[in-house]
């Protein structure tokens, strides 16, 4: 129960600029594709990894939503406790603390409260606020933090220089390589080119939903509305008829998978051609490969 006091500190507004934060976990035993795989898996994955979770609180920390992280485990930990007086005591404790800062819906808060009075205390009342603090994770600050500089330095440490020196060959590994598309980006912002990555990130996105979902149709007008829209602070420039064939189809909600298929043959040209040549010059580029490792 030490730890939970412990954490009590994280909403005192009088230590809070006193808190320090997590220590940041070492990159032994970890290998690249595995603190790679973390971006790719779902948010439950990287808290199952000792040090891509502790990754992700030093993220959170940042974002200072280190609570729900905190919730979850707190959860955890009152799921494996024996002693019944102990356990009713530590999750008074977890509602007193995290009840006022973590964003539940009223009838799961309700019954993590109804819970902790009753006579006979069942961790299954929790598991309703866990699954959606959960969900908030994974829908929100898991996105937030695989696009993160704290990540993508620390996939940069393991970063093998083989894999950099690839993509002086292959298009298609510098974008399929977090660490590259990140440098590639900071080049193509220093020339006013990078609304076209942007473009494509937001496409890989809407692929991977579900075929044809409420979710994704809302992302396919999204994608629309921030980059292919007459007039968008990001428009990305497209041959005549490849947008209206879009709009048309959003129009009449025939979105699948496929929708964005020849922008993004556009939009890979134009990086391909010109961009991708210069970023192979540029000291974005060569910088890193002097001090990646072999």
């Amino acid at each position: 129960m030490e730890r939970l006091f412990q954490n009590m500190s994280m909403f005192d507004p009088t230590a809070k600029v006193d808190r320090q934060p997590p220590p940041l976990p070492d990159t032994n035993g970890v290998e690249y594709p595995r603190a790679a795989s973390w971006a790719s898996g779902p948010c439950t994955a990287v808290m199952k990894d000792e040090k891509g979770c502790q990754l992700f609180r030093c993220f959170l920390f940042e974002s200072l939503a280190e609570e729900n992280l905190s919730f979850v485990e707190a959860v955890d930990k009152l799921k494996k406790m024996k002693n019944s007086d102990e356990k009713k005591a530590y999750a008074r404790e977890i509602v007193q603390l995290y009840s006022p800062y973590i964003n539940l819906s009223s009838g799961a808060m309700k019954k993590i409260k109804d819970a902790v009075e009753s006579d006979n205390l069942d961790p299954e009342e929790f598991a309703p606020a866990v699954k959606e603090v959960k969900r908030l994770l994974e829908n929100d600050q898991f996105p937030r933090f695989r696009r993160s500089e704290i990540y993508l330095n620390y996939l940069e440490k393991l970063l093998p220089r083989a894999y950099a020196e690839r993509w002086a060959n292959s298009f298609e590994a510098l974008l399929g390589n977090h660490v590259g598309r990140h440098h590639f980006r900071l080049f193509l912002r220093s020339i006013h080119a990078e609304e076209n990555l942007r473009f494509w990130e937001a496409v890989v996105e809407f692929r991977g939903m579900k075929n044809k979902s409420p979710a994704q149709i809302t992302a396919g007008k999204s994608c629309l509305n921030t980059f292919l829209a007459e007039g968008a602070n990001n428009e990305v420039f497209l041959p005549f008829g490849v947008r209206q064939i879009i709009e048309k189809k959003i129009q009449e909600k025939d979105v699948d998978i496929t929708l964005f298929d020849e922008a993004i043959k556009h939009v890979e040209q134009v990086l391909r051609n010109d961009p991708y040549v210069r970023f192979l010059q540029s000291p974005q580029y060569l910088d890193l490969l002097a001090k990646l490792k072999n």
